[in-house]
């Protein structure tokens, strides 16, 4: 290896160490500024993008700003149906559940709706962290948590939207209704989950 191009790899090593920033350390920054701000797929979505964009440049990745949400129209273009915007590793409970197993699932996955399907699959119902509290808030915490079933709290009426609505729609429908979340259900079963907040 020849001395300039010594010279340059060293540079660009210094530069990373004295301004603290990696290509690692620039991914990681980003996705944690972006969390809790949609879902873990658009941030994956946003993060690709601002890497392409940023190689395009050909800035140092020590001087790289960190990843951002696009524009609202470049977002509403991507994100066009709620397929796009659920994940598809979804838990669940059953509606003989114990309470205390949905808030568990709550807690371990960090999220606040679980939904309920019967034995064949089928959405029955969901329960909520507000259900949880609302629970404590009746006392009926005060009986012992492993006989309080999920059907005892779970919400039946809900309401849904198919895979194909689109993301803007299910938006509006969370809105007008007041609620935190949308099942996706296609052909009787659920596909997936739309939250406001997770």
């Amino acid at each position: 290896m020849g001395a300039e191009d010594r010279d340059r790899y060293l540079d660009v090593i210094e530069e990373r160490v004295e301004r603290d920033q990696t290509g690692a350390l620039w991914s990681l920054r980003s996705l944690a500024a972006m969390d809790q701000l949609s879902t873990r797929e658009m941030r994956l979505r946003a993060l690709t993008e601002a890497m392409l964009e940023q190689q395009r440049s050909e800035a140092p990745v020590s001087s790289w700003a960190l990843a951002t949400f696009g524009r609202p129209a470049s977002w509403s273009q991507s994100c066009r149906t709620v397929a796009q915007l659920v994940p598809t590793d979804l838990f669940t409970v059953r509606p003989d559940d114990l309470v205390d197993l949905a808030a568990s699932v709550m807690d371990w996955r960090h999220i606040r709706h679980v939904p309920v399907e019967d034995n064949e699959g089928r959405l029955v119902g969901l329960i909520s962290h507000r259900d949880l509290l609302r629970l404590l808030a009746q006392g009926l915490l005060s009986r012992s948590a492993k006989e309080v079933t999920v059907k005892e709290i779970m919400v039946r009426d809900l309401v849904t939207v198919a895979p194909e609505t689109p993301a803007l729609e299910a938006l509006s429908i969370m809105r007008q209704r007041k609620v935190g979340c949308l099942p996706v259900v296609e052909n009787g079963r659920l596909a997936g989950i739309v939250t406001a907040y997770e």
